[in-house]
């Protein structure tokens, strides 16, 4: 080989050798170490079963092994993806956003998972009111609350096999996600939310109905609130007030001249931890308060200690134990108080006759209280 064909094969060698280093591309790959988990919640088996409703959105909480704080994700649908890497996680879903119970119900200690505590504002009653002085708590009416907890673990197989490989750096760079494609896969984790809150149902016996006017009344010693993380209510209690306009009348019995039932419905947080059973209450852990006005505006008070008067009933008309149970989702409080309030025989101020601004008592028949039908006696 002549020297010259020698030069002529080195230069081409050293261009060849300049030019694939200026064009070299990376030969990275992206090793995904997180998993895609797709959270979707039900909110028709048991929330909109019982309330008519779906939620507006959603609130999912999530803590790592080692999380402080929770990684939040909120939404306006009923599912939310995460990526996530492997570890052990506790979860906590309720509906709407936090904001959205502001001012009435807050969530306390929002960033602990054991400590968090949902609770009942608190206002107190006007100066003008027959009840002045009386601390009452918001009912946790509107929104409802409704809570899915669940643990699930990330693991190191669920990475490796979730690992989308051999994707170009600069796609990966450039596009995100996306450049995955249907190449992705995720794992579906479903969650059935449970109401939180129950219906405190209140049914009283009137002698005398045509003497009453209108109804004011309050209930003391149910709880404040509870615990998402335990499924437990509160211990500490408050007082509950009745909305004067959501009483119904109905007559009663044979002697329709005189006896009648008023009944009501409001939300509440049920009865305190501890307290849920009638043997593990006393007759004043609650107290059953109502002001009367009659038709001759002259005004009468009861007070009733009823602790021992309160059930958590089930549809098969058993006492039951409430918590996060799923065979009790239909789970009802109730009042039947015993005693029969007999009011004064009056008629209406400046003489006798039917005052037409007292509500008309209807007619006996089948009620529903609890959600279970009774039959009026």
């Amino acid at each position: 080989m002549t020297k010259s064909l020698k030069y002529v094969i080195c230069g081409l060698l050293f261009l060849l050798t300049v030019v694939t280093a200026c064009d070299r591309r990376p030969l990275e790959v992206l090793l995904d170490e997180n998993v895609r988990v797709r959270i979707v919640a039900d909110w028709d088996t048991n929330f909109f079963t019982l309330y008519g409703t779906r939620p507006n959105g959603m609130t999912v909480m999530i803590w790592g092994s080692n999380s402080a704080t929770p990684l939040i994700r909120t939404t306006n649908s009923n599912s939310v993806t995460v990526s996530l890497p492997q570890d052990t996680y506790r979860m906590i879903i309720f509906n709407e956003l936090m904001e959205e119970y502001a001012p009435y119900v807050l969530f306390n200690e929002a960033d602990s998972y054991d400590r968090m505590v949902v609770r009942a504002t608190t206002y107190d009653a006007t100066a003008a009111e027959w009840d002045t002085g009386t601390k009452y708590m918001f009912t946790p009416e509107d929104p409802r609350i409704a809570v899915a907890l669940d643990t699930f673990a990330i693991t190191q197989e669920m990475v490796l096999r979730d690992t989308t490989i051999f994707v170009p750096y600069e796609e990966y760079r450039d596009k995100g996600y996306d450049a995955f494609g249907d190449r992705s896969r995720y794992y579906e984790i479903p969650e059935l939310p449970w109401p939180m809150t129950v219906d405190l149902y209140v049914r009283v016996k009137i002698k005398h109905r045509q003497s009453l006017k209108t109804i004011e009344g309050n209930i003391s010693g149910m709880a404040d609130g509870f615990y998402p993380a335990h499924i437990i209510r509160t211990s500490e209690v408050g007082t509950l007030k009745f909305d004067s306009d959501s009483w119904d009348r109905t007559k009663y019995g044979a002697d329709n001249d005189s006896m009648g039932i008023i009944t009501t419905r409001m939300a509440s947080f049920g009865l305190p931890y501890g307290k849920e059973l009638v043997a593990e209450r006393d007759s004043a852990d609650n107290i059953l308060n109502f002001n009367l006005t009659l038709i001759n505006d002259s005004v009468v008070n009861y007070s009733f200690k009823v602790g021992k008067d309160i059930r958590y009933i089930t549809p098969e008309g058993e006492e039951a134990r409430i918590r996060y149970r799923q065979d009790l989702w239909n789970l009802q409080v109730e009042i039947e108080l015993p005693e029969v309030i007999d009011l004064p025989p009056v008629t209406p101020q400046g003489g006798a006759g039917f005052n037409a601004w007292v509500d008309e008592w209807e007619d006996g028949g089948t009620f529903d209280i609890g959600g279970f039908a009774r039959r009026r006696k």
